[in-house]
């Protein structure tokens, strides 16, 4: 009987059924080099802030220690090995974030409703206090060159306002001899939604993006629009990496160097995601850089789902696609404490239940891994791999007759023999029917019985099963008949 490979191939949910080059379902996994895909590590929980999480972000004090700043609806709070909050905020709304920036030793966050607020020291300040000056409420917050950038004032939505130079504690306001000031950006293209610093501002609005390059006075910075026909959707959606920025515009995800705008989803997870997303919430996206893996991570709200409960991951590495189900306040870059011996036990049930070596880079304190806030509680995901679920689009083994499916054969690197695989075998009526899932053997294949012109494959490998690399499927058939 011959045999076909099926590789799973790119994340394409997009793409028609028939004859899709990749899988319609690639769900709780990270796409990995040569085609293929790694596990997608469950969360584990280490401590908690006390309520939902809305906004949170890595910074490096002067040490290159880590120290992890956010705030829930009415707090903002620290965390290096413990949480330190500060309370009595005004409420922070649904669907709205707080934003965070450096500045030299200062860290600032801005949230609706709220003046500015600062650490005066990242390396020993865990109490957070007005900012000092005259700065204006705010939305949004960057460093940009050696200026403080505030955007979306309140009762002005598309304004940016800057600080005295290299001064962002002192006196706000129009001042040539400081360089302070003020701007209102193109009102056409709505609030401002999020501001990406560097060198160079990029300025997300609703419906357009704009660079900010410093000139020095009078003007002291010019705008040169870079995008006009779409923006920012969902300000937390933006993620920088270096000097590019990942974000959701209405009409799917994006990257811009701050120069041109490229599409990065679609025809491929476009439709999906506005399949799938809860319209009326579609503003909480929120987003993070994922070092270990090479790839930005967003959490959305699904159509029929409660909280932030499903994920989309971007591999930059392999320009690939994946999907993950997991429900978080928010997604946030972070990095593994030095831990005990005693503290691993203590979070794996016993170190023998430990993935991997302790030598491991994720157990070495500065490990750069993915984190979130689950329910207040901070979790990296360095736990045992979530059930992964691929399923293929439909093939045709024998394109000139109906095929009859005997066995397959999962391509994949794992411990054990624990694979799940269903068919789903159809002519050019009716839709798909899978089989019950059969448990691959001690001979390496699942025993399947289907006859069709078109064939669908979904694997399924159990939530804590050791495995390391998925690629595909090898399909035995036989001529079943000339239609």
């Amino acid at each position: 009987m011959p045999v076909v490979d099926i590789p799973f191939g790119e994340w394409l949910p997009s793409a028609p059924s028939f004859k899709n080059p990749g899988c319609v379902v690639a769900d709780n996994v990270i796409p990995a080099a040569g085609g293929s895909y790694k596990p997608f590590p469950a969360p584990v929980v280490s401590a908690g802030a006390d309520g939902p999480v809305k906004g949170a972000q890595q910074l490096f004090d002067n040490a290159g220690n880590s120290i992890l700043v956010g705030g829930t609806a009415t707090k903002l709070f620290t965390r290096r090995t413990s949480l330190a909050a500060t309370s009595g905020y005004t409420a922070i709304p649904t669907g709205e974030y707080w934003d965070f920036a450096r500045f030299n030793d200062f860290v600032i966050a801005t949230g609706v409703g709220n003046s500015p607020q600062y650490l005066s020291d990242i390396d020993t300040d865990d109490t957070w206090s007005a900012l000092p000056g005259t700065p204006p409420v705010a939305k949004r917050v960057a460093k940009v060159g050696e200026f403080l950038m505030l955007g979306c004032i309140a009762n002005a939505p598309n304004r940016i306002q800057w600080s005295a130079f290299n001064n962002p504690g002192g006196t706000w306001g129009t001042d040539r001899l400081t360089q302070s000031g003020l701007a209102d950006l193109d009102s056409q293209f709505g609030e401002v939604m999020r501001i990406v610093g560097g060198r160079y501002a990029i300025v997300f609005q609703e419906r357009g993006i704009q660079r900010l390059s410093y000139v020095g006075p009078p003007l002291v910075w010019r705008a040169d629009v870079i995008e006009q026909d779409r923006g920012c959707i969902a300000p937390m959606s933006v993620v920088p990496v270096g000097y590019l920025a990942f974000f959701l515009a209405q009409d799917g995800f994006y990257i811009t160097d701050g120069s041109s705008v490229q599409p990065i989803g679609t025809s491929r997870v476009n439709r999906w995601f506005f399949d799938n997303v809860d319209q009326l919430r579609i503003g909480e996206v929120c987003g993070a850089i994922d070092w270990e893996n090479e790839a930005v991570i967003w959490a959305f709200p699904s159509s029929n789902g409660v909280g932030l409960d499903r994920v989309m991951v971007f591999s930059w590495a392999q320009q690939r696609w994946s999907s993950a189900t997991i429900s978080v306040d928010c997604f946030v870059g972070s990095q593994v404490d030095g831990v005990s011996l005693e503290a691993l036990d203590a979070i794996y049930g016993g170190l023998e239940n430990i993935p991997g070596s302790l030598d491991d880079p994720e157990f070495a304190p500065g490990s750069r891994v993915l984190a979130a806030f689950i329910d207040g509680d901070y979790a990296t995901f360095s736990g045992s791999p979530l059930e992964a679920t691929w399923q293929t689009g439909e093939a045709q083994p024998s394109p000139t007759q109906r095929s009859f499916v005997s066995e397959v054969h999962p391509l994949i690197q794992a411990t054990n023999w624990d694979t799940q695989i269903s068919i789903a075998m159809r002519d050019n009526r009716g839709g798909q029917v899978f089989s019950p899932l059969k448990e691959t053997g001690w001979s390496g294949f699942a025993p399947v019985r289907g006859e069709g012109q078109k064939v669908a494959i979904r694997m399924i490998k159990p939530a804590g099963s050791d495995w390391s690399e998925a690629q595909g499927v090898q399909v035995r058939y036989s001529g079943a008949g000339v239609r």
